[in-house]
C-alpha cells in the first residue's frame, strides 16, 4: 500500500486518508462544474477547515493540520491526474487532446507526464 503523507512517525495511508477525507467532507456538496476553481477552493478550504476542527484544538495546530491536509488532497489529485491522462492516452487521446483538457499546450502535456 502506497505512503502518501509521512510525518516522521507513521504514514498515512490511501485507504485511511481517503476515510479520513470523507469523515471531514461530511455533507458538503462538491461542486460540479467551476471554469476558474473558485467553488473547489471554497470547498477545499471548507473542508480542510473541518479536517482541521477534528484534529486539533490550538490554533496554530488547527493551521497545521489545514497544511496538512491539503497537502494530502495535492498529492491524491496528482496520482489521479496521472491515472486519467493514462488511461485518456491508452484509450486513444491524443497529446493534443490531453493538453486541451489540462489548459496548457500539447508539449507541456507531454512533458509532464512522460518525463
Amino acid at each position: 500500500m502506497d505512503v502518501l503523507e509521512h510525518d516522521g512517525k507513521q504514514g498515512v495511508t490511501a485507504p485511511h486518508a481517503a476515510w479520513e477525507l470523507g469523515a471531514a467532507l461530511g455533507v458538503h456538496a462538491v461542486p460540479v462544474d467551476d471554469r476558474n476553481g473558485v467553488a473547489v477552493a471554497q470547498f477545499l478550504r471548507m473542508a480542510a477547515d473541518a479536517w482541521a476542527a477534528t484534529k486539533a484544538g490550538e490554533a496554530a495546530d488547527r493551521a497545521l493540520e489545514r497544511v496538512r491536509f491539503l497537502r494530502l488532497l495535492e498529492r491524491g489529485a496528482e496520482v489521479a491526474l496521472g491515472d486519467a491522462v493514462e488511461d485518456a492516452r491508452e484509450s486513444g487521446a491524443s497529446w493534443a487532446g490531453v493538453g486541451w483538457a489540462l489548459n496548457t499546450s500539447r508539449q507541456s502535456a507531454h512533458e509532464r507526464f512522460t518525463g
